[in-house]
């Protein structure tokens, strides 16, 4: 691993606890010392679960995964101006989601929208953003309604656990129906129900990720921990190939898959097992889609939740939930083998790591 290559600048981390404690931290990671400091810590917003960046650096947003805001039945969805040079943060403001339980967030590429899912509303929603970063009310909130999945204990409604763009669309993931939902984006302002693609009966679609080059999409399914490849058509749908699993051959024990990542390359795919406690490590045919696993790494803590993959593909960063402990991996970049480097820090109840500036 080049010394050279690695990431330098700032991270952010959400993790869960009360509007008293503090819930992001703003971070400096030196990637070739395989370091983290904290330089920030933010209060004032309870169980910051999931951060996006806007495509410009300059804005940061966070979910507050909650099922009342006040008065109001739903979460909220808080800006934050980046300092330029630290990385550190200023609140702007912060509107309703119309959800309870929002646990996703992502900007649209062209910087005009954030979009939430709402886990226990079982709805997505777009707020527009202002020219200033602060984000305006909600313009459209969209709930599909349909058979629930056969998972009785946690599929006893839809549960909207992801929003994904990709373009023109977005894609909602329901963990409820076992339906991903594709929206195309009008205006920045809309989202307008194009198709629903059906995954296997009890799979639990849980985050998605999108093929660089390939027209291809992978869909962690959390309640049976496997993966499915999607092919992605060039109106935005989506259609299951085939499915394989991101645990060990044999393992009987209980397993919540989490998160899923591919490689910049495209080559490698990773995936977050809690319960096994690992990352799933596959490779990715270049030309069908299709995945090998290849590892199953110990993520040396408890609940890997979310994770990230460095912009050069040499090193990873595992958020464990329930240990606490966010833990470094060094990435083969010929193999797409990962290997432990050790915890660099540890704070309460971690689950989002977002990538900001680089020095």
């Amino acid at each position: 691993m080049s010394k050279k290559q690695t990431f330098a600048g700032v991270l952010y981390v959400g993790t869960y606890g009360a509007e008293a404690v503090p819930t992001v931290y703003v971070c400096d990671f030196d990637g070739a010392a395989g370091t983290i400091a904290v330089k920030q810590e933010v209060t004032r917003i309870e169980n910051a679960s999931y951060l996006a960046v806007d495509p410009a650096g300059r804005h940061l947003y966070a979910v507050s995964e909650t099922g009342r805001t006040g008065e109001e039945i739903g979460g909220s969805v808080v800006s934050y101006a980046i300092e330029a040079g630290s990385g550190t943060l200023t609140e702007l403001n912060r509107q309703l989601t119309h959800g309870a339980d929002p646990c996703y967030i992502t900007v649209d590429s062209t910087n005009k929208a954030v979009l939430v899912a709402n886990y226990s509303g079982g709805n997505a929603t777009l707020l527009p953003i202002n020219e200033d970063g602060t984000i305006a009310p909600a313009t459209s909130v969209v709930r599909e309604e349909a058979p629930l999945g056969s998972n009785e204990a946690r599929q006893d409604a839809p549960h909207a656990h992801a929003i994904v763009v990709n373009g023109q669309y977005a894609y909602v993931n329901d963990l409820g129906t076992d339906l991903i939902h594709t929206f195309r984006i009008e205006e920045g302002t809309r989202l307008v129900k194009q198709s629903s693609c059906k995954l296997h009966a009890g799979a639990g679609p849980r985050h998605l990720v999108f093929h660089p080059t390939l027209p291809a999409a992978y869909v962690m399914n959390e309640l049976d921990s496997t993966v499915t490849l999607l092919n992605v058509s060039d109106q935005g749908e989506l259609t299951p190939v085939n499915t394989v699993s991101a645990l060990p051959a044999g393992f009987t024990g209980y397993n919540d898959a989490a998160d899923i990542h591919l490689s910049p390359s495209g080559r490698y795919l990773y995936s977050s097992n809690r319960g096994h406690n690992s990352i799933a490590v596959f490779s990715v045919d270049q030309a069908s889609g299709s995945l090998t696993l290849l590892q199953n790494a110990s993520c040396e803590g408890d609940a890997p939740r979310n994770f990230l993959v460095m912009p050069d593909g040499s090193q990873l960063l595992v958020a464990n939930q329930k240990t606490g402990n966010i833990v470094l991996f060094s990435v083969n970049e010929e193999t797409g083998l990962i290997q432990s480097e050790g915890t660099i820090l540890e704070v309460p109840s971690p689950v989002c790591i977002r990538l900001g500036a680089a020095k």
